[in-house]
């Protein structure tokens, strides 16, 4: 357009121009300086358009970019190198991101990180956790003799590392003697997992490495740390790459034995009894007297599970399993002792209950009501040897109840409050059956993490000292907690965060953030490099929305499938909630969501376009048509649906950005991020996505910019090294204060 108006302009002028009077012989003419064209426009590669149509129950869709699903033809790789190229061009010319890096990489680098603590032992306890220091990019995995003893690495990824090739801890398992250690680690935070056994005493890895781990949390020890059980992916077949997440199966690992005699205890095929789908996802763990089983089935992210008992056979030769519970009694967790099961359920109770059952007859019909449906969100029940510990939320903070053995509802006992420092959220509830007590990880959105001990007697709470304490100061910010309504009238919880001084003018530079899947819940966390922003003057929010946990089951079904629409909704209203109060308004509003968020802040733009300034799909779902075909496509099909039926093709057509996105339509800025080696939500998602707005806004005057930002050595976030999380951080915020017309972000 504006190479055409400068040609059209040019022409005008010529023809307007004073013609020289007439002489007898005509002078030489001298040609008038050109009129010098502005630059031009750096554009992005642009797409090449090859329409695929489908016809689902008579509704005919159409998908331009079917082709990119293909990442490693020739074609989509040069766009998405291109594409990244010229993103990151554009976010390096912001003059200050570079300030904003270097404030970042301060605040990430203020003092020790301790996370992820798992305690064995009895009576003087030894701990393992995660810890990253300053000056390294990746966390480490310590161990220390007690609460107060010396510290000492145990395990660090990049002594493992290879030329061009990153490793990182996926996830750890600390045997019940402290004896052993299970790591799984991953190269480029593509979580193709290998588990590797380090012994404890000298840190010395084994050499056992195991392959195809296909779920990291299904990684259990035998109570003597003799053996581990674990859920192993089936090797691979030509061309069926993309079922890689199918057909799972537990296995059994006896230290020192080779690995070709590990034995296939529960799964597919193993007893007739039990029918396997190919999504399930089976687990063993061994109660603490070693004489039962439990067998667990995940049906995919489906949060209703299956479970099974059995007596341990010996030698593990055949077991006999006995069902204990299935999907139809909507039960999420358990929690083993040697003669029961304590249950959390949905059935009846959508805010939970607790229910006891014995071990070797299992019988939820019959079962006892531990702890009855209430007010608040049960979301974790954990046994120690003295009590049932039991983890609720209420009104967005966790607190904590405990059912004593001593005085349990048998005998007419009741459930006691363990009072709390602060409204926060337990990030982690760490018991054993053989320990008395209960150790929890403590954090808010202002509050630095802590671990305490909860005294078995009193119920005290006492600072371990473990985490370091913060060198980040938030003294100066405030978090507020407030409700917007729905269009339904539903009441949506908000939180914020700002400073003190902070005038609700409407000028504030605002980031929303949002998730609604699952049934998760957005709980309270503390990040020190927040602070870059909020001292800023800047507001960051997280809108509760419905698809998450925050009020139970209810609150989830609210925003799954068919009523998903209501989770962007939800963020709609929260939007419009903010701008009405004067917190901020549409040109310096910015919402962000990853992953399954990618479909509440995607469908939020392309439902209300003309709300926001600038949006961020980070690793996000987009084109939800399309994302059961891919490998990790069919266990989340209990989640969002299928193509296959005509309520699930509705509620997926409903909740695909890609497919919402309308030519000539003025949309906010956007910034698509993605690690290439996502396997969770392929990398074409965010690609499909960027070469479908950048195309429909190719002839809106005066468009905002469409950047595709790539990392080729991460996947969906797991094992991202510090630097990559303080150069993603930078470039979000850097990006939001370019759009919002900060003057110190504006590329020259």
């Amino acid at each position: 357009m504006r190479l055409l108006l400068t040609a059209a302009v040019a022409a005008l002028l010529a023809s307007c121009a004073t013609p020289p009077p007439p002489e007898p012989a005509k002078p030489a003419l001298v040609a008038a300086p050109a009129t010098p064209e502005p630059p031009k426009k750096p554009l992005p590669p642009v797409a090449a358009v090859k329409p695929v149509t489908e016809t689902f129950f008579g509704q005919a869709v159409t998908d331009p970019y079917r082709y990119m699903e293909d990442v490693k033809s020739a074609e989509v790789t040069a766009f998405l190198r291109g594409q990244g190229e010229f993103a990151r061009k554009a976010l390096d010319a912001i003059p200050a991101r570079q300030a904003l890096l270097d404030r970042i990489g301060v605040l990430s680098e203020a003092g020790e990180t301790v996370s992820g603590v798992q305690v064995t032992g009895n009576g003087n306890p030894r701990l393992f956790y995660y810890k990253l220091v300053p000056g390294k990019s990746s966390r480490m995995l310590y161990v220390r003799e007690g609460f107060a003893g010396a510290e000492r690495l145990l395990f660090d990824a990049a002594s493992i590392a290879q030329p061009g090739l990153r490793y990182s801890i996926d996830y750890f398992v600390a045997s019940p003697d402290g004896r052993h250690v299970a790591v799984g680690v991953a190269a480029g935070g593509s979580e193709e997992t290998s588990l590797r056994i380090i012994e404890v005493a000298n840190a010395r890895d084994t050499g056992v490495v195991i392959d195809r781990i296909g779920f990291a949390d299904e990684t259990t020890w035998a109570p003597d740390g003799k053996a581990l059980f674990y859920n192993r992916l089936p090797a691979p077949k030509p061309g069926e790459a993309k079922n890689r997440y199918l057909n799972s199966v537990a296995f059994r690992h006896v230290l020192g034995r080779p690995l070709a005699q590990d034995e296939a205890v529960f799964g597919r095929g193993l007893d007739p009894s039990i029918s396997f789908a190919d999504i399930d996802i089976p687990a063993v763990r061994m109660t603490g007297d070693g004489k039962s089983l439990v067998g667990k089935i995940r049906h995919g992210d489906l949060t209703d599970i299956s479970l099974y008992t059995a007596a341990t056979p010996a030698g593990f030769a055949a077991t006999v399993w006995r069902k204990a519970v299935d999907p139809r009694d909507e039960v999420t967790a358990y929690a083993a002792t040697d003669n029961a099961l304590y249950l959390l359920s949905h059935k009846d109770a959508p805010r939970y209950k607790v229910v006891r059952t014995g071990l070797r007859a299992p019988d939820f019909a019959r079962a006892t009501t531990i702890v009855p449906h209430g007010d608040t969100v049960i979301r974790q029940i954990s046994i120690a040897l003295d009590a049932l510990y039991i983890r609720e939320l209420s009104g967005g903070v966790d607190r904590l109840q405990r059912l004593n053995f001593s005085q349990s509802v048998f005998s007419g006992g009741k459930l006691e409050f363990v009072r709390l420092p602060f409204d926060l959220a337990i990030g982690q509830m760490i018991t054993s059956p053989k320990r008395t007590g209960a150790l929890l990880r403590l954090e808010g959105w202002t509050e630095a993490p802590r671990y305490v001990n909860i005294e078995e007697r009193s119920g005290n709470v006492i600072d371990t000292r473990l985490h370091p304490k913060s060198k980040v100061d938030f003294s100066d910010i405030d978090e507020v907690r407030l409700t917007a309504i729905a269009k339904d009238g539903t009441r949506i919880p908000l939180s914020l965060m700002y400073k003190r001084n902070t005038t609700l003018n409407g000028n504030n530079p605002t980031l929303l953030r949002a998730y609604g899947a699952y049934g998760i819940t957005m709980a309270s966390a503390f990040s020190p490099t927040a602070l870059a922003w909020l001292e800023r003057g800047g507001i960051i929010g997280t809108c509760h929305v419905r698809g998450g946990g925050e009020f139970g089951e209810a609150w989830h079904k609210g925003g799954q499938k068919l009523t998903k629409p209501n989770t962007w909704r939800d963020l709609i209203a929260c939007s419009e909630y903010m701008i009405e109060r004067k917190f901020t308004r549409k040109e310096k509003l910015a919402i962000h969501g990853g992953s399954a968020g990618g479909i509440t802040v995607g469908r939020a733009m392309t439902e209300r376009p003309d709300l926001f300034a600038a949006v961020v799909p980070e690793v996000g779902s987009l084109d939800t048509l399309r994302a059961e075909f891919t490998p990790n496509g069919p266990p989340n099909i209990p989640e969002f649906g299928s193509v296959k039926t005509e309520d699930g093709f509705k509620g997926l057509l409903a909740m695909s950005s890609f497919h919402q996105v309308k030519d000539g339509t003025r949309y906010p800025a956007v910034l698509l991020m993605h690690g290439v080696n996502d396997p969770r939500v392929e990398v074409w998602h965010s690609a499909k996505m960027a070469a479908r707005l950048q195309a429909a806004t190719a002839q809106v005057a005066d468009a905002n910019p469409v950047l595709l930002r790539l990392d080729y050595d991460a996947g969906h976030g797991v094992g991202s090294s510090r630097a990559q999380r303080n150069g993603e951080l930078a470039d979000i915020y850097a990006f939001l204060l370019w759009q919002f017309g900060d003057p110190a972000f504006q590329p020259k």
